[in-house]
């Protein structure tokens, strides 16, 4: 069902993506007017609209309430002093600060404390000792050899195919060259 509710609101009353760019800086230009920040000849303009269009001199007495509207909203009491909040969150960086030292701490002392109980059973050689140890010195058979020219290991031959069988190659005739 498709109801036609705008129908009747005039043109400066539609939602901001029905307003064209011309709807739209004037709008912007009647509340830098109510704000009292547009240049002599701004002004000259917007008091031009507001004596010659009824519609301009709506929104404007619209937009003139709901300032006045906003102007006159309490403003929250604050419970807390500035210095009472500032006081209050470094009193909380500094216990998160003792926290991750506690933290930090305690995992260091845990993992002394697994390094030092996993030597202490025994029948298990801790693997750092293991690297301290010097291997035994094995006999050199022979040193090692380098053959470039000579292969210690004959290797075989390929095979030649005969190009012939594949591509029948036109003659060749010496005496062009």
């Amino acid at each position: 069902m498709n109801s036609n509710f705008d129908a009747r609101k005039p043109s400066w009353q539609k939602a901001p993506r029905e307003m064209d760019s011309l709807q739209r800086d004037r709008f912007e230009l009647l509340s830098a007017y109510i704000d009292g920040e547009v240049t002599a000849a701004e002004r000259y303009q917007v008091q031009e609209w507001l004596d010659t269009d009824p519609n301009m001199k709506c929104l404007y007495a619209r937009l003139v309430k709901l300032r006045q509207g906003v102007q006159k909203l309490p403003v929250p009491q604050t419970e807390t002093t500035a210095q009472e909040t500032a006081r209050h969150v470094f009193a909380r960086i500094d216990r998160r600060r003792i926290r991750n030292t506690v933290v930090w701490g305690g995992a260091a002392i845990a993992a002394l404390f697994v390094s030092a109980v996993s030597g202490v059973f025994p029948g298990s050689q801790p693997s750092m000792l293991r690297f301290a140890e010097s291997p035994e010195p094995k006999e050199v058979a022979e040193p090692l050899m380098i053959a470039v020219n000579r292969p210690v290991i004959e290797i075989p031959k390929a095979a030649v195919s005969s190009v012939e069988k594949f591509v029948e190659a036109p003659a060749v005739n010496p005496d062009l060259n």
